[in-house]
């Protein structure tokens, strides 16, 4: 656990998720390693927060199924917001409780980095997290 929060502790983390058990879940391992991060319930508002913070979020974990605009329109449009405002590709990391490769596929078209299933597995999310973050 030490060499996690070494490496993640003070990441800024933007968390979409609409489940309130899903981001109790996720605030506690988020936690437990030092990482900053905050919540959007939807797509839309994790493309506003992006909009507004991109300069210091160091990654987005993206639920890819949502109300309002889900994951995957929402990560297409943060990757033409990148394209169109000549900004770096910020890493999100798509979430889902399916896996199907079928879908893992579209998050990977759709521009996600990588793609991790729910229950999220806390050894696994940390693994990604440092491989991405350090």
């Amino acid at each position: 656990m030490e060499d996690y929060q070494l490496i993640l502790t003070g990441k800024q983390v933007l968390v979409a998720e609409d489940n309130p058990a899903n981001r109790m879940v996720m605030k506690k391992l988020l936690k437990k390693v030092g990482i900053e991060f905050e919540f959007a319930e939807n797509g839309q508002l994790a493309l506003e927060n992006y909009q507004q913070n991109h300069e210091r979020l160091h990654l987005i974990l993206m639920d890819c199924e949502m109300p309002v605009m889900d994951g995957y329109n929402a990560t297409a449009v943060i990757r033409q917001f990148e394209a169109e405002s000549g900004l770096s590709r910020k890493l999100i990391i798509g979430l889902s409780a399916h896996a199907i490769d079928d879908l893992k596929n579209k998050a990977i078209e759709q521009g996600m980095d990588d793609y991790l299933t729910k229950p999220i597995d806390r050894d696994l999310l940390y693994t990604t997290l440092v491989k991405y973050l350090s």
